[in-house]
């Protein structure tokens, strides 16, 4: 793995850890503007694994725009900020993040 990599890894892991670990729901867009729904079963540096009622896809990291779970995900940048500082303006359930 790449220097680059590796600090990119560094926000993408803990998310996508949190996600998989808890079963949070995500909806996963992909480039043709596409989107599957479903939790996070595992992942690596190039795919992911969603599994919804249907069974699992593996979808790969360079065709995803964006993964939208389906409850707040703020824990990750430090124990600090989760304590002090509640989302705010954000929805319960965030529909775009940009």
């Amino acid at each position: 793995m790449q220097n680059s990599e590796r600090r990119d890894m560094r926000i993408q892991e803990p998310f996508l850890n949190h996600c998989r670990r808890d079963k949070v729901p995500v909806t996963v867009e992909i480039f043709d503007r596409h989107e599957k729904k479903g939790q996070i079963v595992g992942f690596d540096n190039q795919a992911i694994i969603l599994e919804d009622e249907n069974g699992q896809i593996m979808i790969y990291k360079r065709s995803i725009i964006a993964i939208r779970p389906l409850e707040a995900v703020n824990y990750i940048f430090n124990d600090a900020y989760r304590q002090e500082q509640p989302l705010k303006g954000y929805p319960e359930y965030p529909a775009n993040f940009s």
